[in-house]
């Protein structure tokens, strides 16, 4: 651990810093961008802007750049891509055809960056689908306070531990500078929520614990469901919902209000749904941590 932080803590510092400034930026100078009015399927009573992601990748960007970590070009234009066409559907809606030709070429770019020759072409088509629908589920389940924020920060965290118990100082880095910009982000987006990740936000980080959780697999830091256990809260909820949804022949496309989290929400409050999800992060974390520590996975 303490290799890695010598080596990312000036880079911790300064993603952080930058995530502190354009959140400032956006509040103070641009509070009425990329508004996210309430409607019948809100858990907020007012508006609040959708524009907090941007300041987390800002974060992300330049702390990746000082660290003077190196990325192969089709994973930067991966990541850019899916940023530029979500960054634009925050401001003005798009049509669902081009979030989605997007998200598909986004995570066949990063496929081909992590070594193509070690994973084999069939094993391509259960990835691809995996990586649109952690994209996609990441931004149905970004719909409360401080609920996507605290699982990055938590996963990402417990990620990085993990890959510092491995000796994988690189990976380990890159999953700590997203921790750290999710935790100031999270500042801000605690109950009640002054900002929200957004489309720009949610959509990147999804493609974050996809490309962290397959290159760490591909790479042997550790077996594929380490992330499937600490994600658990987030693909767990996701994918029940909508197969509920299909099977009672709901438009299951549609923005709804049905998610475990959301219901709790609905009956207590927002805080103590999102007190319960944190339980839950917690303890999915800890034993993903422990399974791998105790080399049981």
């Amino acid at each position: 651990m303490g290799a890695v932080l010598d080596h990312w803590m000036i880079p911790l510092i300064t993603a952080s810093a930058v995530t502190v400034a354009v959140l400032w930026l956006l509040l103070s100078r641009l509070g009425q961008l990329a508004l996210d009015t309430p409607n019948h399927r809100s858990l907020h009573e007012v508006p609040v802007p959708r524009t907090g992601g941007w300041a987390v990748i800002a974060g992300m960007a330049v702390g990746l750049i000082v660290s003077g970590l190196s990325l192969s070009l089709p994973m930067v234009v991966a990541f850019l891509a899916l940023f530029a066409v979500s960054l634009i559907d925050d401001l003005r809606p798009l049509r669902a055809r081009t979030r989605f030709f997007v998200q598909i070429l986004s995570v066949l770019l990063v496929l081909y960056a992590l070594a193509p020759e070690v994973l084999h072409w069939v094993i391509w088509i259960p990835l691809l689908v995996g990586g649109v629908w952690v994209i996609n589920l990441y931004n149905f389940m970004d719909g409360m306070d401080g609920f996507a924020g605290s699982m990055t920060a938590i996963g990402f965290g417990s990620l990085g531990i993990i890959c510092a118990f491995q000796g994988a100082h690189a990976l380990a880095g890159v999953c700590f500078l997203v921790a750290a910009c999710s935790a100031v982000f999270l500042y801000y987006n605690w109950p009640q929520a002054r900002i929200f990740l957004g489309d720009a936000g949610s959509t990147v980080i999804g493609l974050a614990v996809f490309t962290v959780s397959v290159a760490g697999w591909q790479q042997g830091v550790f077996h594929w469901v380490i992330p499937l256990i600490i994600f658990c809260p987030f693909w767990l909820d996701a994918t029940a919902t909508l197969l509920l949804r299909v099977a009672r022949g709901e438009r299951w496309w549609e923005a709804h209000r049905q998610h475990f989290y959301q219901r709790t929400a609905l009956k207590f409050n927002v805080k103590t749904s999102l007190f319960i999800e944190l339980g839950v992060m917690l303890s999915t974390s800890l034993v993903a941590v422990l399974l791998v520590v105790s080399g049981v996975v």
